[in-house]
């Protein structure tokens, strides 16, 4: 073994160069009226003037900065780690064909340009991010720039081994309407004979990366996928739309022999993740041509390979994807998966599918899986996968999913469905409003509340304060449910609004058991006598904090509220058990005087305070 030794000179050396290099770093800039390398250094915000050279300008494109390389023709980046460099609006075309890309990049050969892509953003330290960044990033990204990938690029971006990253303001997009190996031969992308054409199959790429935040970024109309990203650790995603990609939004599986597998924290804060598995037409964002896996497709909006770490979903919009909204049935149970006033919805398989600890609390979840039937190029075994249910938990030994405060009506064979697990496994069902509809695949019959898939359950099942209606056994039992219509604004699949009405029975009747400060639209509960079962709270319009900036057009407005505390498997100082618990607590406190201290896991905790409530099978 080779052993590398450095004398004290050549350490400090190295040191003093990494503290130079924090130090000293620097903005720089790029518009469409800027230079070349030559021509400008890049460090100020004006066009180049001309004539001259190293003039101080604006460079004219984001290759400038960091140039595309390859083995055979390698090119150093101009700038380095905790540099910035912000992007001026207009748009950049990132491919083999922009004006001299070819000649100046060995990477953007015509005949096979794929490697003509930006370099990996080079990593910056904890307090000092490396930032890529339209103009206005941090003023309310009012016009973001485009960078729009052409001639067939692996990607438009790449986050490869790059930690103590930001990426914000950006729109990625390429300029064709085209997905990558439709079936439909008149869909599919050229991949045979340069030119090309103005296609990329994906916007960004990332693996083997740490503490990054993508913020208002606009990923859309890419041939096959928004995101593929793994091997990450401590990743944020703030105001971000994922849209209209043709095969994938963000595809967590690297297919690689080393793994994909996630750790750290997972934030999606006021993320929308919609249309995929299909097209845009450019120039316009007209949907058409959505294909399913029947065809060849893919379709789920937000999915994994086997990963770990903490996944927390906060006021995220999932909607009209071709197969699953939020897939995480390969989450390996050593971390937790939290769902926070979301809304998924119009999804062609299921809705939520998530597998180990989880909690999914204030969100509406509408199992619309047909929602595509009869449209674009989907075939009638594409609605409904899975079987359609509109949430499908798999459980590990010991874990607890909590489902409380939510309003989920499903068309699929059930509105909740439970696999595996084992006896100590345990599903809990508090304060929501369930909703069945006739199930799409087997219309005369109605969709069943929930079933595990042993009979009786393997675990332990717990409902409470429910407005349950319209579903598949469980009409009348267990006690201390609600069985009649909630008198929602709208229960139509296609129009559901989950408001309840005057006189609704979820009006003040949530069991306390399990309480929360906030209802799906980030107003006050409790309202009136009570709080209200379901994910909104009737006659509430206090909002607890304010809302985050409109810097997109949502579908589904999902408020602004701050996420609330999950209830995972950390620990927290515990007393004896109250009979109220608030989810959105930073601690938990016996109402009565603490007798004892001790250390305990969240799960624990719960299952304590839910102790001796009812339980049942299917």
């Amino acid at each position: 073994m080779k052993v590398l030794h450095l004398s004290a000179a050549a350490m400090l050396a190295w040191g003093g160069f990494a503290a130079f290099n924090v130090a000293s770093a620097t903005t720089y800039y790029v518009r469409t009226d800027g230079g070349t390398a030559t021509q400008c250094n890049g460090m100020a915000d004006k066009a180049y003037p001309g004539s001259g050279t190293n003039m101080s300008c604006a460079w004219n494109h984001p290759f400038v900065a960091l140039p595309p390389t390859v083995s055979n023709s390698v090119q150093k980046a101009r700038i380095h780690g905790g540099d910035t460099l912000v992007i001026d609006p207009g748009s950049y075309q990132m491919g083999s064909s922009w004006k001299d890309n070819s000649k100046l990049y060995g990477a953007c050969n015509a005949s096979y340009p794929w490697s003509c892509t930006m370099q990996p953003i080079p990593s910056g330290t904890a307090s000092n991010p490396t930032r890529i960044v339209g103009a206005g990033w941090n003023t309310g990204c009012k016009a973001p720039p485009e960078l729009w990938g052409s001639d067939r690029p692996y990607h438009v971006m790449s986050l490869d081994n790059s930690s103590n990253v930001i990426v914000a303001c950006l729109n990625l997009t390429d300029h064709s309407a085209c997905i990558y190996n439709d079936s439909n031969t008149n869909l599919t992308c050229n991949k045979s004979t340069a030119p090309y054409g103005p296609w990329a199959p994906l916007g960004i790429h990332a693996q083997d990366s740490n503490n990054v935040t993508l913020q208002d970024l606009h990923i859309h109309g890419f041939a096959s996928t928004g995101i593929q990203a793994g091997r990450l650790s401590n990743w944020t995603l703030t105001r971000v739309r994922i849209i209209a990609n043709g095969r994938a939004g963000w595809n967590g599986d690297l297919g690689s022999t080393q793994g994909s597998s996630d750790s750290g924290n997972m934030t999606f804060n006021n993320v929308e993740v919609a249309w995929t598995g299909c097209a845009e037409k450019y120039p316009y964002t007209t949907i058409y041509g959505c294909w399913g896996q029947i065809e060849g497709g893919y379709g789920d909006a937000i999915g994994t390979a086997a990963t770990g770490g903490n996944w927390t979903y906060n006021q995220v919009n999932v909607h009209d994807n071709t197969q699953d909204g939020l897939d995480m049935r390969y989450a390996n149970g050593t971390g937790k998966v939290t769902v926070l006033r979301s809304h998924f919805y119009n999804n062609a398989g299921n809705q939520v599918k998530i597998k180990g600890p989880a909690l999914i609390q204030n969100s509406v979840i509408v199992g619309y899986c047909s929602s595509f039937n009869g449209k674009y190029d989907m075939s009638g075994g594409d609605n409904c996968r899975a079987n359609g249910t509109a949430v499908l938990l798999v459980s590990t030994p010991g874990a607890l999913a909590s489902l409380s405060y939510n309003t989920i009506i499903s068309q699929g064979d059930c509105v909740i469905t439970n696999q595996e697990g084992s006896s100590a496994s345990e599903m809990d069902l508090y304060n929501n409003v369930l909703i069945g509809q006739p199930s799409f695949r087997s219309p005369d019959q109605k969709a069943c509340l929930y079933w595990w898939s042993t009979n009786p359950p393997i675990g332990k099942v717990a409902v409470k304060g429910n407005v349950i209606w319209n579903t598949r056994f469980f009409t009348s039992y267990p006690s201390g449910n609600v069985y009649a219509d909630p008198k929602l604004k709208s229960e139509s699949l296609a129009s559901f609004d989950p408001m309840p009405l005057s006189g609704s029975p979820a009006i003040d009747r949530a069991s306390t058991v399990l309480t929360v400060k906030t209802d799906y639209a980030g107003n006050a509960r409790p309202v009136g006598a009570g709080y209200d079962i379901g994910s909104r709270e009737f006659g509430s319009s206090t909002v607890t904090s304010p809302p985050p900036p409109t810097t997109t057009t949502r579908t589904y407005r999902t408020g602004g509220a701050l996420p609330a505390r999950l209830i995972g498997t950390g620990t927290s100082t515990a007393s004896e058990p109250a009979r109220s618990v608030s989810s959105q607590q930073t601690s938990v406190t016996a109402s009565s005087t603490p007798v004892s201290t001790q250390q305990v896991s969240w799960t624990d905790a719960l299952r304590r305070w839910l102790s001796g409530e009812e339980t049942a099978s299917r």
